[in-house]
């Protein structure tokens, strides 16, 4: 087919219809018998080239299912199986090749998926195990009563700069009834939820960046380019080493997964406005590991049968071993000897022979006698100098 080419990522900007290339491509259009085509896969034509393996390729091609400037609805209806839903945050389709441009020059059919993200109220069951914190979805409630279109457009005359002022005319009101609770024990506090009409339209304005987006490769061979930011002053180019919007990705996971990041950005706002509901108490569990006894009750069993060995060795040589621990007895059998009674009561030492007495530490061996030590004095008796006369000398 013969017609502008709003895909390539040779044109970056300004971008109009105006200023698209005109072309020949051969793939698969969406609203093929209208006026206006759209080229959701497929690659551009050389009429001087055979082959078309060396033309660039529309791998991937993400459209909006509204006017990206005057939020009109395309195909008078703005969506094919989601028309249920009262103001949704994006409604797009998604084309993607499964095979890469191989795929596309071959003329496989690509794979088509319409995602759409909505306002919803969930009630959740939230609770602590083992110290991990869990969440269950009860029910999940959105708004399906039919209503105008919200968006309103108005056309700027050249005079005054051209483009269009639109206008986002509904406030997003969610009021979950009972009976959309599963569970009976379910008591919703809040009987409606809700953004405004200031705030709606913010929250959609962020998909405009990549919706719609075009994902493309020169050749066979090249790497594929991602344009983005398609507003008409310009759009953005740009590399992706992991693109999760073309199949064999899964691309109803990335949304959901898409979908849970958004949902948690607005439960961790850091507004201080109160939340009414059921406040509970903290209780405490102590759970037991009882293999982390082993060691310390290990080590007491033995110490104990190391006490009992000793005490029953000890009463079966009785009369080799002997009670000598902390008893008199010793002393007042053998004794100290004589110089060591002499050197304690002397009228040269410092102190009371009892103050004395309490510096000093004996021991008794089996072969030498009595020891002494402490600092009270030497425990050795002085030698005699040589060429000394013997005590008693004249």
């Amino acid at each position: 087919m013969d017609t502008f080419i709003d895909w390539t990522a040779n044109t970056t900007g300004p971008l109009s219809q105006d200023t698209y290339p005109n072309g020949t491509v051969c793939g698969y259009f969406i609203n093929a018998t209208s006026e206006a085509p759209i080229l959701m896969s497929g690659y551009r034509i050389n009429v001087d080239d055979d082959e078309p393996t060396g033309n660039e390729t529309l791998l991937v091609r993400t459209l909006p299912l509204t006017g990206f400037l005057t939020k009109d609805q395309l195909f008078g209806t703005g969506s094919i199986n989601f028309k249920h839903l009262r103001n949704p945050i994006l409604d797009a389709l998604i084309v993607s090749a499964a095979g890469g441009p191989e795929s596309v020059y071959q003329h496989e059919p690509p794979i088509i998926h319409e995602c759409v993200l909505s306002w919803c109220v969930q009630t959740i069951r939230s609770h602590y195990d083992s110290g991990k914190y869990t969440e269950e979805i009860i029910s999940t409630f959105e708004n399906t009563t039919a209503g105008p279109f919200p968006w309103e457009s108005f056309e700027i005359p050249e005079e005054e700069g051209g483009g269009f002022d639109i206008f986002y005319m509904q406030n997003v009101t969610l009021e979950p009834s009972g009976s959309s609770v599963n569970r009976s024990d379910i008591i919703v506090q809040n009987a409606s939820y809700g953004v405004s009409n200031v705030t709606a339209p913010q929250v959609m304005s962020i998909f405009d960046d990549f919706f719609p987006s075009y994902f493309t490769a020169a050749n066979a061979s090249a790497a594929p380019l991602l344009r983005y930011k398609n507003y008409p002053d310009g759009a953005r180019i740009r590399g992706l080493p992991f693109n999760p919007w073309q199949t064999p990705n899964n691309i109803t996971r990335h949304m959901e997964r898409l979908a849970t990041a958004m949902t948690n950005v607005m439960r961790s706002s850091s507004s201080r406005e109160l939340a009414r509901g059921d406040a509970f108490s903290r209780e405490s569990y102590v759970k037991v590991r009882w293999e982390w006894l082993t060691l310390p009750l290990g080590l007491l069993f033995i110490s104990l049968i190391f006490l009992g060995a000793t005490v029953a060795k000890s009463a079966m040589e009785r009369d080799r071993v002997g009670v000598w621990k902390t008893s008199a007895y010793a002393t007042l059998l053998y004794g100290l000897p004589d110089e060591m009674q002499q050197k304690i009561t002397r009228s040269s030492s410092t102190g009371t022979p009892r103050s004395k007495a309490k510096e000093l530490k004996v021991k008794l061996q089996g072969t030498q006698g009595w020891r002494v030590s402490g600092n009270l004095f030497s425990p050795f008796v002085t030698k005699p100098r040589p060429n000394q006369p013997p005590p008693g000398w004249i």
